[in-house]
């Protein structure tokens, strides 16, 4: 039987990951043998929808059972679906992890709920570990937003920009929509391109519809979610993000003009 577990490190010995959309790494542990395989998680590309992609690489490797210290209701729904008990409020390393699971320690519960009392030198051991690592895994994003900036700056001209956004307000937006949904990344990416595009003099309805599309579209993200959470939810998620671009970016627009 094997079971899953989100770590901060390739090996046994590393500490359990606090979330699963942010783990660096996922072990698959075959419990008769202790033998594992650690598997690079999709939170190291920094993208949106690390979590979805996750749990579709989860559910590639056949696990019986994920250990993890949290993990969101909606993915703890679609394991358990897919009858895969999901175990949660797991610290320590993964082979403790694993060990307590076998031995059926109380600690381990099939509950999100608050653990009582003072918390322990170990818990808090393993959360500042945890935030040492979350600060890790965003180093690279702070580098590529500056990288990205420049490059955006440095081989994107004004010219080349106003050939696609030609001042007007439906045709900007769409394209704003088009452009952001087939483009992918950390959603901070989108931020950094909008106020490239906002100096260049693009409009607030084409940039608005940009972000708005790179956030909640993902194209690029698509078969991950369908294998993660099936073709109707994925597809009718994404068909109404879609949809929806536009008119969110005609009412934010709305909003800022006439708000204080």
């Amino acid at each position: 039987m094997k079971i899953a577990v989100p770590a901060t490190a390739p090996d046994l010995d590393a500490p359990v990951a606090l979330k699963l959309g942010t783990a660096p790494y996922l072990l698959i542990i075959e419990i008769e043998t202790m033998a594992f395989e650690a598997l690079e998680a999709p939170s190291n590309s920094a993208g949106p929808g690390a979590g979805i992609q996750a749990l579709a690489l989860i559910l590639e490797q056949g696990v019986h059972t994920i250990l993890v210290g949290f993990i969101s209701p909606g993915i703890a729904a679609t394991l358990a679906d897919n009858d895969i008990d999901v175990i949660t409020r797991v610290t320590g390393t993964a082979r403790a992890a694993v060990e307590g699971y076998l031995a059926g320690q109380s600690g381990m519960n099939k509950k999100q709920t608050p653990a009582a009392g003072p918390i322990s030198s170990g818990r808090l051991i393993d959360a500042l570990k945890q935030a040492v690592n979350q600060f890790r895994v965003m180093m690279p994003i702070l580098l590529g937003i500056i990288l990205l900036t420049g490059l955006f700056q440095g081989f994107i001209s004004k010219d080349m920009i106003l050939t696609v956004f030609q001042h007007h307000q439906f045709m900007d937006a769409l394209a704003g929509t088009l452009l952001g949904s087939i483009l992918a990344g950390n959603p901070v990416n989108s931020y950094v391109i909008g106020e490239a595009l906002l100096n260049m003099g693009v409009s607030f309805y084409a940039v608005t519809a940009f972000v708005f599309a790179w956030v909640n579209v993902g194209i690029v993200q698509l078969p991950a979610e369908i294998a993660a959470l099936g073709w109707r939810y994925a597809v009718s998620r994404t068909a109404t993000a879609l949809l929806l671009c536009i008119p969110m970016a005609f009412l934010i627009v709305f909003f800022v003009g006439v708000l204080p």
